[in-house]
């Protein structure tokens, strides 16, 4: 196909668009309604959020995830599992998740904004109660401060948020050195072995003050219906005034549950909080609707899971400690925004554009009909020049060669019809011009025949005059 054949494609197909105003309207509008609704569509399209959380937090994300059904059908909530709190922070380092939950003592939790602050965890160290030691051996005596507990095996009890990290902090600011402590990892259902076998002079573990971490270890601990003590840390004020991720906590009697009920006074102690954080790039709209979902629905949260949770805001302030999100940040101000929020300022100026663009539409079609017109003009004067030439046209070759021009002006005159399909008077107008182009020729055809003929019969008659005249001569001689 020539570029010429294709222009022409392309120009006749635009005429068949623009031929019809109201068509072209139509289909602007639809297009301008068709882009409005692809737009709303895109920001109201489900979201799927992946959330990374160690075992400790896998029934408050099934908890959320429930909520989210229940309430929020924009919102799918995707549970990525990790062992422990820093895997969570490489999966969302690494793009493996969009949030995660980290305790504010976690390397990189601060550097992620926050969405929400799920509890406040608490450090215990709980003494079990003195017995009789096995292989004869007697304990030393009551432990109470933290200084004591060098030389003394401590153990820390997995499946919650203490960790080695959390008791060198604490043993360091009262200067004892870790390598003094005989440090171990014991697994929950081995508490009551552990302690029963007298192979740990302390516990320690980090988690919700009222819940199942602490209170089951304080219940393994017990002996013979003698509650454990409690090593107070006592410099939590200094510590956490060195340290901006603890907090200094007064735990009040009875907390801990337990018969009898422990601590049984109040116990001064550090807490640091457990952070959902987020991707700063994540959605903003995401997270505000993810916020709002989880502090209207806080109480039904906890309620999932008895004394894990108590959900609070991150502070808005611009000195706070913690960044929150901006998305936490526009539920919380009472700033987010709704689709129309967003997008009714392009829509109004859309709207007031599209005016001229409908301007720049009909103007094109204009052009368009006038060069239509032009075409028509043009194709109607090549007619009326080609009547002229058949008047003057003095050999029968040249004639032919008008006929074919004629021919071929028919076709052209034919395919333009089909493409702009000539009104009543265009057509009596290219019929009239046609039938005057073929009288034309057919009166110049037999005027030049009949000229012809002359010429042949003069010629024919000249001979016998010619001969005649000798005769004459004879005789007059």
């Amino acid at each position: 196909m020539s570029i010429e054949s294709l222009e022409h494609i392309m120009r006749s197909r635009v005429r068949m668009i623009v031929r019809h105003t109201w068509l072209l309207a139509i289909l602007g509008t639809a297009i301008v309604v068709g882009l409005v609704w692809v737009g709303f569509y895109i920001s109201t399209e489900a979201e799927r959020v992946r959330i990374a959380a160690g075992p400790t937090d896998a029934k408050f994300v099934q908890a959320l995830s429930d909520q989210i059904a229940q309430s929020h059908r924009n919102l799918h909530l995707k549970f990525v599992p990790v062992a422990s709190s820093q895997d969570a922070a490489n999966a969302i380092r690494d793009g493996k998740a969009d949030l995660a939950i980290l305790p504010s003592t976690a390397d990189s939790s601060l550097k992620w904004p926050v969405v929400a602050i799920l509890r406040q965890n608490v450090m215990a160290l709980i003494v079990p109660p003195s017995g009789s030691a096995k292989k004869g051996k007697k304990k030393s005596g009551k432990i109470e401060k933290i200084d004591q507990l060098a030389g003394h095996r401590v153990g820390i009890v997995t499946g919650n948020e203490a960790t080695p990290d959390l008791l060198r902090a604490v043993l360091d600011h009262y200067g004892v050195p870790i390598a003094k402590v005989n440090v171990s990892e014991i697994e929950p259902n081995n508490i009551v072995d552990a302690v029963k076998n007298n192979q740990v002079d302390v516990l320690f573990v980090a988690g919700a003050a009222t819940g199942a971490a602490i209170s089951d270890a304080v219940k393994a601990a017990s002996r013979n219906g003698e509650a454990p003590s409690f090593v107070e840390i006592d410099q939590a004020d200094g510590i956490a005034k060195r340290n901006p991720v603890f907090e200094s906590i007064d735990i009040d009697a009875g907390t801990f549950g337990g018969t009898p009920p422990t601590p049984d006074d109040s116990l001064k102690s550090l807490s640091f909080a457990e952070y959902l954080v987020a991707r700063k790039s994540y959605s903003d709209s995401v997270i505000a609707a993810l916020a709002k979902l989880i502090f209207t629905s806080r109480q039904a949260l906890a309620a999932a899971v008895p004394g894990e949770i108590k959900i609070a805001a991150p502070s808005t302030d611009k000195d706070a400690d913690v960044v929150a999100h901006s998305g936490a940040l526009a539920y919380l101000n009472d700033s987010q925004q709704s689709f129309f929020d967003k997008y009714g300022d392009d829509i109004f100026y859309g709207m007031l554009i599209f005016p001229v663009f409908g301007s720049a539409l009909a103007g094109m079609a204009g052009y368009l009909r006038r060069d239509k017109r032009t075409r028509r003009l043009r194709l109607l004067q090549r007619v009326l020049d080609l009547v002229r030439k058949a008047h003057a046209a003095q050999s029968l070759a040249t004639l032919e060669q008008l006929q074919v021009e004629a021919d071929n002006l028919v076709i052209a005159i034919v395919h333009q019809g089909e493409h702009e399909e000539f009104d009543e008077t265009v057509r009596m107008s290219f019929a009239f011009a046609l039938d005057q182009l073929r009288f034309a020729i057919a009166a110049r055809r037999t005027a030049i025949l009949d000229r012809a003929d002359r010429l042949t019969g003069d010629a024919g008659a000249e001979p016998a005059g010619s001969a005649a005249k000798p005769a004459g001569n004879a005789a007059a001689a």
